[in-house]
C-alpha cells in the first residue's frame, strides 16, 4: 500500500499501530542481521529487488511530473505461497503484493495503489481472502485526535475491472492497559453492490514477550442478504526477537444467528536463512455446520518473500 495510507493495528510482537481493516499483522523489523554468505541468493535478491524500484520510481518521476520530493522512497515487493490441507480440502495460493511507494503521484493527483484485502471480517485463513491490485484516489479525510472519517474511489482487478467506492468512520481509545480500535464502513462495488463492515479490536500486553488481541466484525453485503459475522481471540508470544513467535487463536464463525463454524489454530512464524525469508506452520481445527460440527484437522505451510523494504516478523 503506498506509504503513509493505511494505518496498522497490530499487537502481536510489539504490535502497536493501528489497521484501518483489522489485519493483523505483527511489526516491522530490521533486516540488519548476520548472515552467512550466499553470492547467488543475494544477487538476486539484489537484480529483483533494484528492477522493481526502478520501474516504479521512474514512473513515480514521470508521472508526478519531476517533482523534487526530498530522498528516495523504497517500495516493495511481497510474494507468498500458501499450502493447506484438511481432510476435504487442498489448496495452493500464491499471491503476489507490492508497497508502492509513489510520493509524487500522490502528492499531485491523490492517487493510491495497494493490494490489501479490504472489507474482510477477521479470522479468515490467509488462502481465504483475496489481495488483488487496486488503484484509487483518496479523498482527503476528516480527523480528530482520536477520530477520523475516509473516502476512497477504486479500481480494482478480480476477473475484470471492479469498480468500488468506501466511505468509514473509525475510533481509537485507551482503556487501562487496552488499546481499542472501532470502524464502521459502507462500500458499494459493481458486483456486490452496497454492503457495510463493522469492526472492534482490544489490545493489551500480558507480558513483556507475550501479547492479547481481541477482535469481532459483522459484514452485510446485497448480494448474499445475510450478515456474516466472528468473535476471534489471539494470544501471541515473542519466541525470539526479530527471529520467530508463535501465534495461537480460537475464532466462532457465524451467518446471521447461526453458528456456522468453530475453529483453533497454532502459528509458528520464523525467518530462516536470509533477512526476507520467512516460513509458517499453522495446525488447525475446524467444526462446520455444514458437515454437522465433526472434527476437520488441517495444516497450512506458508513460504514469504520480501523484496525490497523492511520484512515483517
Amino acid at each position: 500500500m503506498t506509504r503513509g495510507l493505511v494505518v496498522t493495528l497490530a499487537i502481536g510482537l510489539g504490535l502497536a499501530a493501528h489497521s484501518v481493516e483489522g489485519q493483523q499483522e505483527p511489526p516491522v523489523q530490521t533486516a540488519a542481521a548476520v548472515v552467512s554468505p550466499a553470492p547467488w541468493i543475494d544477487r538476486l535478491y539484489d537484480r529483483i529487488t533494484r528492477y522493481f524500484n526502478g520501474k516504479v520510481a521512474a514512473a513515480d518521476y514521470y508521472f508526478g511530473l519531476r517533482d523534487d520530493i526530498g530522498p528516495f522512497q523504497e517500495s516493495q515487493l511481497r510474494f507468498r505461497l500458501w499450502v493447506e490441507h484438511d481432510r476435504y480440502h487442498t489448496r495452493v495460493e500464491p499471491t503476489i503484493s507490492a508497497d508502492v511507494a509513489i510520493p509524487r503521484i500522490e502528492r499531485r493527483f491523490s492517487i493510491y495503489a495497494d493490494n490489501v484485502a479490504s472489507n474482510v471480517i477477521p479470522g479468515l485463513s490467509p488462502t481465504e481472502t483475496k489481495d488483488n491490485l487496486r488503484v484509487g484516489v483518496r479523498g482527503a479525510s476528516t480527523h480528530g485526535r482520536r477520530w477520523q472519517f475516509t473516502r476512497d474511489l477504486s479500481v480494482r482487478a478480480s476477473g475484470g475491472l471492479v469498480l468500488e467506492a468506501l466511505v468509514a468512520a473509525h475510533y481509537q481509545w485507551y482503556w487501562g492497559h487496552w488499546d481499542g480500535h472501532a470502524s464502521q464502513s459502507l462500500f458499494w462495488n459493481n458486483q456486490d453492490s452496497l454492503g457495510s463492515l463493522t469492526r472492534l479490536v482490544l489490545d493489551r500486553q500480558l507480558a513483556p514477550a507475550w501479547y492479547l488481541r481481541l477482535q469481532t466484525g459483522a459484514k452485510y453485503t446485497q448480494e448474499r442478504e445475510y450478515w456474516t459475522a466472528s468473535q476471534v481471540v489471539k494470544v501471541g508470544w515473542v519466541v525470539a526477537e526479530n527471529r520467530d513467535y508463535l501465534l495461537g487463536s480460537v475464532a466462532a464463525f457465524s451467518k446471521d444467528q447461526l453458528m456456522d463454524e468453530y475453529r483453533a489454530e497454532m502459528t509458528y512464524r520464523r525467518r530462516v536463512w536470509r533477512p526476507w525469508i520467512f516460513i509458517e506452520l499453522t495446525p488447525s481445527l475446524r467444526f462446520e455446520r455444514d458437515r454437522d460440527f465433526e472434527s476437520n484437522p488441517g495444516v497450512r505451510l506458508g513460504l514469504d518473500l520480501f523484496f525490497g523494504g523492511l520484512p515483517r516478523l
